[in-house]
């Protein structure tokens, strides 16, 4: 899809905190973090009024519509049920309107969330001719971003990347992340906030041709990654990177991406489960909460496994 410019752990990575109430209180929306170019136009089944617009509309965030505010209100029911401990962020590009729930800037292990982060500060730097990406890593970008692939991941950090990854990623709004031992794309945590900013400005301040490239292969991931973000439904055209790791049997699961027309909506979770549930109940809650937002009901749980 082309935009228009508007806008000593035992440690399983295949995919890579602290507590907070998984169901969260609402923030007021906020464009801050979240600056740049927006999408012209809403997305199906969604009208770009604000809620505050509209009388007899309950208002739980201001500046979604009212059918969003419903979605929210269910969502936040959904959650309450919900095992482990989640931050949560959805972002309205067009009105500026975001919902954080109280656990949104709570950091959790990031996993393979962070090679979206790798690919677009690649980019960033060879924009700027700081690196010189060869032929031969376009595959593997696709790779780490459609099949979350660690080979390719640890191909393009070993060559390009350093401990000032860190710092470059703040310029993405990822003030929050952090390495947990050395530098290493596999050793980080961050929150729902660092994604939901991460996203942003993948899609509001990257040049067309660097952000296409980017929704281009987050629209086409492999079945591996069809749950969290993707459970919008393909009438809203979701892409997705998703992430999960094991710490010592403790599962964390990771989903961010876009959905709706010209990616009008932002939506970040991560979901800690902490020892209560595994990977299929984690990717299966992230998978609901993005149904119910954007399909407004939910969906068969997603039939995925933890591939490393």
């Amino acid at each position: 899809m082309v935009l228009p410019v508007v806008c000593c752990s035992v440690l399983l990575i295949a995919g890579c905190g602290s507590a907070g109430d998984p169901g969260g209180r609402t923030a007021e929306p906020s464009p801050g973090g979240h600056g740049g170019r927006a999408a012209a136009s809403s997305p199906s089944g969604q009208s770009g009024r604000a809620a505050a617009s509209s009388p007899g509309c309950q208002v739980i965030v201001r500046g979604f519509s009212c059918l969003m505010q419903e979605r929210i209100e269910a969502a936040r029911s959904y959650l309450a049920d919900a095992p482990g401990r989640i931050g949560l962020v959805l972002h309205d590009r067009v009105t500026g309107a975001t919902w954080r729930n109280a656990s949104a800037r709570q950091s959790f292990p990031a996993a393979s969330t962070v090679k979206l982060a790798m690919v677009a500060d690649l980019l960033v730097r060879e924009r700027r001719g700081s690196v010189r990406l060869a032929p031969a890593d376009q595959p593997l970008i696709d790779a780490a971003l459609r099949e979350s692939a660690d080979g390719a991941a640890d191909r393009l950090w070993h060559a390009y990347e350093n401990a000032g990854f860190l710092s470059r990623i703040r310029a993405f709004g990822m003030t929050g992340a952090s390495f947990t031992s050395h530098a290493y794309w596999g050793a980080m945590t961050c929150s729902a906030n660092d994604l939901s900013n991460l996203t942003d400005y993948v899609l509001n301040r990257l040049p067309d041709r660097d952000r296409d490239e980017i929704v281009n292969d987050l629209q086409h991931v492999s079945p591996v990654q069809h749950w969290g973000v993707w459970g919008a439904g393909s009438r809203n055209q979701p892409g997705t990177k998703n992430g999960w790791v094991n710490i010592n049997g403790i599962w964390t699961v990771n989903t961010v991406g876009f959905a709706g027309q010209d990616a009008r909506y932002t939506l970040a979770i991560m979901n800690h489960l902490g020892g209560e549930a595994g990977f299929r109940a984690g990717a299966n809650t992230l998978t609901q909460v993005a149904a119910i937002l954007f399909q407004g009901l939910q969906i068969p749980a997603p039939d995925v496994g933890a591939t490393p």
